[in-house]
């Protein structure tokens, strides 16, 4: 069962979620760079291993799991859970904004019902978490 958590401040349990959320998406950005610049070619992706942008993705990743961990210890799983599927949301945007990508509307729609998805599941839990 969660402990009592504190409520306020980056210490909160939501703002370390929203915290792993975005270093998360952060981390898949830096590593789509770092493998842009490796050696074509290269067995296994070994080659981004020499890449800046690599290791600082690894940093990211590490940071995320991090906040995850504190959130944890106060926030169910299954609403904390519920919450990351913004990763879902937040990567194709920003490789559109950021890298050029193409969004075709297939996808567009496949966003906008993560998004759907999020508000619906996690509303309801948060507010049974409250009063828990």
């Amino acid at each position: 069962m969660p402990t009592p958590a504190p409520r306020t401040g980056f210490a909160s349990p939501y703002m370390q979620v929203a915290v792993s959320i975005l270093l998360s998406a952060t981390a898949q950005l830096l590593l789509k760079r770092g493998a842009d610049e490796s050696v074509h070619g290269a067995t296994l992706g070994f080659a981004g291993l020499g890449s800046a942008w690599v290791w600082l993705g690894i940093l990211a990743h590490i940071g995320s799991l991090t906040s995850w961990l504190y959130a944890l210890r106060f926030i169910a799983l299954n609403v904390a859970y519920n919450l990351t599927g913004l990763i879902q949301v937040l990567v194709p945007l920003s490789c559109w904004l950021l890298l050029g990508e193409k969004i075709n509307p297939l996808r567009w729609l496949g966003i906008t019902l993560v998004v759907l998805g999020v508000i619906v599941t996690a509303r309801p839990l948060v507010r049974v978490e409250q009063k828990l």
